[in-house]
């Protein structure tokens, strides 16, 4: 049985950025006794730097009460991201594609498209991109509806279940 299963999400992970953030995640669970994922949107998610130079996904299991006071655990995996649209990171994905040719994302221009929101709106601003590879554009992207917004007040963080269903990976350019 297990607390938590904390691990990096990106390609590559500089120590000496994502430490400090790491450092307080583990004294915010184990010294200050808060839930796995609050603490984790509180010391990855406050630290734009930690967060825009590395995903992190956490899988943690949570007791609920059901029907006659029964306690189930139920695990939850979730990745916690940074929107950066001009490192090729759209909704904090770094495995986005191309959907003309397969492109990986860094050779993808992403744009805001449209009108731009802002504050807790801002998930509905859509997106334009053009693929630097074959020449693909599509204008008009929407955020898909199971990224969530993640709380607190640093804009530009994103959260969502993993492991992608076909039909998730499909909508960011995935042939399959």
């Amino acid at each position: 049985m297990f607390d938590f299963v904390f691990t990096f999400a990106g390609v590559s992970t500089l120590h000496t950025v994502v430490a400090p953030a790491l450092n307080r995640f583990i004294e915010n669970v184990y010294v200050y006794d808060m839930k796995v994922w609050d603490a984790l949107q509180q010391s990855f998610g406050e630290d734009r730097h930690a967060l825009n130079s590395v995903p992190v996904m956490v899988s943690f299991a949570d007791i609920t009460t059901g029907i006659n006071n029964t306690r189930q655990r139920v695990v939850d995996t979730r990745v916690l991201a940074y929107n950066n649209l001009q490192d090729g990171r759209p909704w904090g994905f770094d495995i986005y594609r191309c959907p003309g040719c397969e492109g990986p994302a860094y050779n993808i221009i992403f744009h805001c498209d449209g009108k731009q929101f802002y504050g807790r709106k801002w998930l509905q601003t859509k997106m334009k991109l053009t693929c630097l590879s074959c020449g693909f554009t599509r204008r008009g992207i929407a955020c898909p509806e199971w990224v969530n917004l993640a709380g607190g007040e640093n804009y530009g963080r994103v959260w969502y279940r993993w492991p992608l269903s076909l039909a998730q990976r499909q909508e960011i350019g995935h042939k399959n």
